[in-house]
């Protein structure tokens, strides 16, 4: 991602977008400050984004949509979504004109802390759902890249690829809650609001086991487990579901 203060809005504010991409021709993020204790957020496409959106049109799957969709849906409750002026509903389209704009209101006067907070909370959300949508892919993660592969296994090359990337986590995480579906261990209880969890994102129905490609609902397909329940539930093939896991559990 790029960014910069953003000159055009009445009250100063930033902006953002792919870094394949520029300000005009592809998806723009912005947040900006409305009154003393709320900033809005803003999806929209650029003015000469047309390319981007046909492309986003015809190579979007339903899949995608869901995605996109589940993470909307789970921001409209917290921050009142609208979409082209109007309340969230789940018939919107991709189209030159989009726009979606989320409130966050907060308690305190506008700090940089709470930008901050609100950029994790709300634009990471839409940025992921917007990347699922046009099918933008990050090239690496320079801390990831930076660990060696020490096991060198096929399963654990499997396991990377099926996660697609850090986006079903975060929609995972944002149905779920930061807790394994299975023990219910919360890393910040252990390790404090300040490390970044260490849940894995379990597909209920294995994707090894998926014969045919599918579109899954992120609400009931995906739950967070603790690093040992997710290697405890694939002890078994047909792995175990979670309701087999917690009765083991508390046996």
């Amino acid at each position: 991602m790029r960014g910069s203060k953003d000159p055009l809005e009445a009250r100063k504010g930033l902006i953002f977008w792919f870094a394949n991409y520029n300000r005009g021709n592809g998806p723009v993020f912005s947040i900006r400050p409305t009154g003393l204790k709320r900033l809005v957020i803003t999806f929209k496409f650029g003015a000469y984004a047309a390319a981007c959106v046909e492309h986003t049109k015809s190579h979007a799957s339903r899949e995608d949509f869901l995605l996109a969709n589940a993470f909307f849906e789970q921001l409209d409750h917290e921050y009142g979504l609208r979409i082209n002026g109007k309340p969230f509903g789940p018939n919107w389209e991709i189209s030159s004109d989009l726009k979606i704009e989320a409130t966050r209101k907060i308690s305190e006067r506008i700090s940089r802390e709470s930008i901050v907070e609100t950029v994790n909370l709300v634009m990471v959300p839409i940025v992921a759902s917007v990347a699922e949508l046009v099918g933008y892919e990050e090239k690496g993660n320079e801390a990831e890249e930076a660990v060696p592969d020490e096991e060198g296994s096929i399963s654990h090359a499997l396991t990377l690829k099926r996660e697609r990337s850090i986006r079903n986590r975060l929609l995972c995480l944002s149905i779920h809650g930061d807790q394994c579906g299975v023990c219910g261990f919360q890393p910040s209880d252990l390790y404090g609001s300040d490390m970044p969890s260490i849940l894995e994102v379990h597909h209920i129905e294995p994707l090894s086991e998926v014969e045919q490609p599918r579109a899954y609902d992120p609400k009931t397909d995906l739950i967070p487990l603790c690093p040992n329940c997710h290697r405890a539930i694939h002890k078994r093939r047909p792995a175990y579901t979670p309701a087999e896991l917690k009765e083991l559990l508390h046996t």
